[in-house]
């Protein structure tokens, strides 16, 4: 099967570039609404125009074409994280963006009939977890990273990708595992701020060293029930990993 970074005929002319992105964007729409097994090429092409020939060139197939979805959608997912300007801003405030950000990015409706779809797919094509990875999880923690890099000096036991690591666990387990398997959908906005500042707050807590401008700032104005309910509790909320087998 060819690659997607080897795929450069779509590039090659503006109606050869055109035709696959109309390609795309018709086979994400059938694949997220009927799944991998419910759409077939000639479906596909019925809505998008062009032929199997020019799919097979392009993509390398039905599989190939799935695969370049998966990259594009996560990148889409990813995009509102890029997007902000966080210039100016000082960890406290640059985290939570960030938090808030990432945090109505994947429980967006899209994002997460991706997820469900990856997963049901993830067997049979062992290939798919790596641009799942690459473009998803693994691109967005470097995003979380080079933000934190800026902020190095503040980082207590870890470095930029540890904490980017950590708190990315923190901030997506809970309600996407909720979400994707229909226990808690269709959150307000309060409960997203509420979720992400308790998150910060923690996180704060345990891997940010206090900034004398911002000493009694955020992780005091905010602090999470979490934070009240006794040392052994904050333990625990501080370490995503323990009781992980």
């Amino acid at each position: 099967m060819a690659t997607h970074d080897d795929q450069t005929s779509c590039r090659r002319t503006e109606r050869g570039e055109k035709r696959c992105e109309r390609v795309r964007a018709v086979a994400a729409e059938l694949f997220l609404k009927h799944g991998y097994d419910g759409v077939s090429l000639d479906d596909i092409i019925a809505q998008s125009g062009g032929s199997k020939t020019n799919i097979y060139s392009h993509f390398g197939g039905k599989e190939g074409l799935f695969i370049s979805i998966v990259e594009r959608l996560c990148d889409d997912v990813n995009a509102s994280l890029k997007m902000l300007d966080l210039s100016n801003s000082n960890l406290e405030d640059g985290l939570r963006e960030l938090g808030l950000a990432l945090e109505r990015a994947i429980l967006d409706k899209r994002h997460l009939a991706l997820y469900r779809l990856v997963i049901g797919q993830s067997e049979r094509f062992p290939d798919i977890g790596r641009p799942w990875m690459e473009h998803g999880p693994n691109e967005t923690r470097k995003t979380l990273t080079r933000f934190l890099d800026g902020h190095r000096r503040r980082l207590r036991g870890v470095t930029p990708e540890q904490a980017a690591t950590i708190l990315h666990k923190m901030l997506t387990w809970d309600y996407l595992n909720r979400a994707v398997f229909g226990v808690q959908f269709g959150v307000d906005s309060s409960d997203i701020e509420k979720y992400v500042d308790d998150t910060l707050a923690l996180f704060i807590q345990g891997y940010i060293q206090p900034d004398e401008l911002t000493r009694e700032g955020f992780h005091k104005s905010r602090e999470p029930d979490a934070l009240r309910t006794g040392p052994e509790d904050s333990v625990t909320a501080l370490n995503p990993l323990q009781g992980v087998p």
